[in-house]
């Protein structure tokens, strides 16, 4: 069965129903390997689970309003116990995965688990050591009680669609209510389904989110994307064709350097015929006998 997390048809996840039909004696005593093999493995980044009274959740509690029924004991980091104040990332898993986790670390190799809540940030603009993350906003939008505006549609048109990365706070109608609260991350919503993490600066506003994310919200109110996606595509292409060159031009310059022309797959060496393979093909182009 494919689930297609979206409407893109860019790939999705699979899922397998598997039945087991046949009892075996497999004791699963040679799966584990040889000892030495063993030590040679890699070792994956643990879970380490916030603990009561932590000082982080305070922090964050006090400074987002999170009610006091959202269960941060289940937020974790990738870090170990000893080092685990200095996380910068912290996740957040429900009871079920936070117990298969627990239970099965030391068994199972587990690569990732949960969603991204909390960033640390070193900004001196904001009153707290962590960001919120437009990956878990959803969920934890309805515990907040700060740092948090409704705002109309044409503000939240203007923020998506605008191709400055800093907005002037003065441009939208929301500049009062948004002044209210604390500068960093401010979460603002239409639709509190689909609240959007920005940055708050003293004058300007900045959406939080990734250009795809941006798509979403902007399909999700009835935007026609097309001529933004055509857009997108064209810079996407014209990067990778600037990088093509300077990848050229840096083989031809080590070339330069170590006094070696280069050579074809045979090993013998071939005509350079000019600086690039744009120009090449230019060249051979006006070479040709007119007919």
């Amino acid at each position: 069965m494919r689930i297609t997390p979206h409407a893109q048809d860019t790939g999705g996840f699979f899922v397998a129903l598997i039945e087991k039909v046949v009892e075996s004696d497999f004791d699963g005593s040679a799966a584990n390997g040889p000892a030495w093999k063993k030590k040679k493995m890699f070792k994956d980044e643990p879970f380490t689970f916030l603990k009561l009274d932590d000082e982080r959740w305070r922090d964050i509690h006090n400074h987002y309003g999170v009610d006091e029924t959202f269960q941060y004991q289940n937020l974790f980091s990738r870090r170990l116990e000893s080092n685990d104040a200095n996380s910068r990332q912290l996740f957040y898993a429900n009871d079920a995965v936070k117990n298969f986790v627990k239970e099965n670390m030391a068994k199972v190799s587990i690569q990732n688990a949960g969603m991204k809540m909390f960033s640390r940030t070193e900004g001196k603009v904001e009153n707290t050591r962590f960001r919120l993350s437009q990956e878990g906003i959803r969920y934890l939008f309805k515990f907040m009680n700060k740092q948090k505006v409704k705002i109309g549609a044409e503000d939240m048109l203007y923020m998506l669609k605008s191709e400055e990365n800093l907005v002037p706070l003065e441009k939208l109608e929301c500049k009062t209510d948004v002044r209210k609260n604390q500068n960093g991350t401010v979460v603002v919503y239409c639709d509190e389904d689909e609240p959007v993490c920005t940055w708050v600066g003293y004058h300007t506003i900045a959406p939080y989110i990734s250009k795809e994310e941006r798509l979403h919200l902007l399909r999700m109110m009835g935007v026609d994307c097309a001529e933004i996606e055509l857009l997108m595509k064209s810079k996407r292409k014209e990067k990778a064709a600037q990088d093509r060159e300077a990848a050229w031009q840096r083989k031809l310059e080590e070339e330069k350097t170590a006094g070696q022309p280069s050579t074809s797959s045979d090993g013998a060496p071939t005509e350079q015929i000019s600086e690039s393979p744009a120009e090449n093909i230019q060249e051979m182009a006006d070479a040709e006998p007119a007919q």
